[in-house]
């Protein structure tokens, strides 16, 4: 049948491409089949569309309850959205989806403070719309937290990594990304890999 992951569940519509959606497809299903251990978490999750595409894998892959989805977002009122909580918790419905563990609040709040001891699969996706140094250092910061809870198989999804001398066409609409992982990957054997996904900047790395 249809892959239902690759439509919108809701009128405000996927922030990313099929290719990032794909990609995230794979990489998460990756993690479950080796049996990573730990939770799935969303940093930076809005209404949710992206959520329920993670929801939808797991529900594929694992018996219901294996593990947790965790999502981390102020949930402030922006763009099209002006209860984005709620439009999460009707895309979950929508789709017929356990709804998620919902973190609201700042990142320095919520991280590490409601972070789960193990996190198999995290998608980082905290856009900032600032300064690009705050944005790398606070980029840094959560990674700080997530990489010690990332067991050997673990992967960590970067939405927003633009590295214009690997892929076409792509926008660096956050450029604090790249260089708050590379700062922090500096001196870890993981190194980011490059995903094609279209316009948009995507990369991971995998836990060695």
């Amino acid at each position: 049948g249809t892959h239902t992951w690759l439509r919108a569940p809701s009128s405000t519509g996927y922030m990313t491409s099929v290719e990032v959606r794909m990609n995230l497809y794979h990489l998460l299903s990756q993690t479950l089949a080796y049996g990573v251990p730990g939770g799935v978490l969303e940093v930076g999750t809005f209404t949710g569309e992206t959520a329920v595409l993670l929801a939808t894998v797991m529900a594929g892959e694992e018996p219901a309850g294996e593990r947790a989805l965790h999502v981390y977002d102020t949930f402030r009122p922006m763009w099209d959205s002006a209860n984005p909580r709620a439009q999460l918790r009707r895309n979950f419905e929508a789709f017929r989806l356990p709804p998620p563990v919902i973190h609201t609040g700042l990142f320095a709040d919520t991280i590490p403070a409601e972070l789960p001891e193990q996190v198999a699969f995290v998608h980082v996706d905290c856009g900032f719309g600032g300064d690009p140094a705050a944005h790398a250092a606070e980029i840094h910061r959560l990674l700080t937290h997530l990489y010690p809870r990332m067991p050997r198989g673990a992967i960590c999804s970067l939405i927003d990594y633009a590295d214009q001398g690997e892929v076409a066409r792509v926008v660096d609409a956050n450029p604090g990304v790249k260089p708050g992982v590379d700062g922090f990957l500096t001196d870890k054997p993981e190194k980011p890999s490059i995903l094609y996904a279209a316009e948009y900047g995507h990369a991971y790395f995998r836990k060695l």
